[in-house]
């Protein structure tokens, strides 16, 4: 740090450490009052914008009157968070944060605020000229931890600091890489309070797609779940308040979306966040009609998952032959839904078929491969250039007795499904090099 500290930067130290120690202090007044002067417009009247779950509302109006705006409630709390003030266009005005104080003036001065009565905006107009110039934001932390913005710039800005691991150790360098992934993991979410419900009013972004779908192994649906669980235990108390739980429903939402289309080995993530969660929540982050619409989701995929048991599937060959899977002699059924316009289904189809004709007495199984596309010829084609000596039939030749995609709850091809005497289903998508794997684990 240099020694010499610019005037701005002393004040800010100073009024940085004030809020430290007056953090989660509160006007004993009700109510609140801004008054906003501006030399740059005029308009009727402006509006006081609040930000919440991501999404900005407005909660007052102003009437120009005496060279000013005046937002004011005498009855009113405004919840800590991050505000705005904005112009009928949409143009933003000011932009500050209410917490420690909720009565306080601001004045723009040749496009520059100056706030009275409220030392945390003169700090925070000051970190955001840092954040613009690419400054360190740790100071923000590190002088005022409890308060609104170093609570923000903590879950925001600070990544988490790991401790070194000794790699020559006689565990080898595995063991210790492994130490210093799983601290990763387990500490993933350290710098971020999620019980402090003030951070839902701020424009805070956590990417739960990094951690869940890109930093977390294994990818397994058993520890994607418990990683979820882990999640909203940081978020709950033993007995929670309803903004705890609003947090909550927060970022169940943005696992809903997560894993509402994620790749099908993923289904059991979903179904499990709509009985778990969904189907109980009753807070207004998630409306009724998209509860609904989870919940029908939900219900489609719970069809193929492992352990259900499916109707008796019929489909027909090319010489209009019926072939039902209740007439099958194997102890194990694949079901292959392909498409010979698929480029992936092309290059999988002959392995999964060389699969077939090495294991299949070994492991007792029989395969019908059905064709989803409306081309006759390409597929008759493929099937005899690849000499595919299974059961080949085809949407070409006649539907089958349903509609597969729909039932299976698939929109891109191929799509595999292995199923029991009993119908029932033992696995299901999943690629094709681990058939040996799959098998070995079934029962013989």
């Amino acid at each position: 740090m240099k020694n010499i500290i610019p005037f701005i930067r002393l004040l800010f130290i100073f009024y940085a450490i004030v809020l430290g120690y007056t953090s989660f202090s509160q006007t004993s007044s009700k109510g609140y009052e801004i008054s906003f002067n501006t030399q740059n417009f005029k308009d009727t009247y402006l509006y006081l914008i609040e930000t919440y779950a991501n999404k900005t509302k407005i909660v007052d109006s102003a009437k120009y009157l005496k060279k000013q705006y005046v937002f004011k409630n005498s009855k009113k709390d405004l919840p800590s968070g991050f505000y705005a003030i904005q112009s009928k266009n949409g143009d933003i005005l000011a932009e500050f944060i209410v917490d420690q104080t909720r009565k306080f003036a601001i004045a723009d001065t040749d496009n520059t605020l100056i706030f009275t009565n409220s030392e945390e905006n003169i700090v925070f107009q000051q970190f955001k000229n840092d954040f613009l110039k690419g400054n360190d934001l740790l100071i923000y932390y590190e002088t005022a931890p409890e308060s609104l913005l170093g609570k923000f710039v903590s879950a925001q800005y600070i990544p988490i600091s790991i401790p070194e691991f000794f790699w020559g150790s006689s565990e080898g360098e595995d063991a210790a890489a492994q130490k210093y992934y799983q601290y990763l993991i387990d500490h993933y979410f350290d710098n971020v309070d999620f019980k402090d419900t003030r951070l839902m009013y701020t424009p805070l972004n956590i990417d739960l797609r990094e951690f869940f779908m890109e930093s977390l192994y294994p990818q397994t649906p058993e520890n994607v779940i418990s990683s979820i669980e882990n999640l909203f235990y940081r978020i709950l108390d033993e007995n929670p308040t309803p903004e705890q739980l609003d947090v909550q429903d927060f970022y169940l939402k943005k696992l809903i979306h997560l894993y509402m289309n994620a790749d099908p080995k993923f289904d059991t993530v979903f179904v499990y966040l709509v009985d778990n969660y969904v189907a109980k929540t009753t807070t207004e982050l998630i409306s009724d009609s998209e509860r609904s619409v989870f919940q029908r989701m939900a219900d489609r995929k719970k069809r193929t998952l492992v352990g259900h048991t499916i109707p008796v599937f019929e489909s027909y060959t090319s010489d209009h032959y019926k072939i039902s899977t209740e007439e099958l002699s194997g102890k194990y059924t694949i079901l292959w839904f392909w498409d010979p316009d698929c480029d992936h289904c092309i290059e999988v189809t002959p392995l999964l078929c060389e699969f077939y004709s090495k294991y299949q007495n070994l492991y007792d199984f029989d395969v019908i491969a059905c064709s989803v596309t409306e081309d006759y010829e390409r597929w008759n084609i493929f099937v005899t250039e690849h000499h595919l000596d299974w059961f080949n039939t085809s949407y070409a030749v006649a539907e089958p007795n349903y509609d597969a995609m729909d039932y299976f709850n698939f929109n891109e091809t191929p799509a595999i499904f292995i199923i029991d005497k009993q119908h029932k289903i033992v696995a299901r998508q999943f690629p094709v090099d681990d058939l040996i794997e799959i098998f070995e684990s079934l029962p013989h």
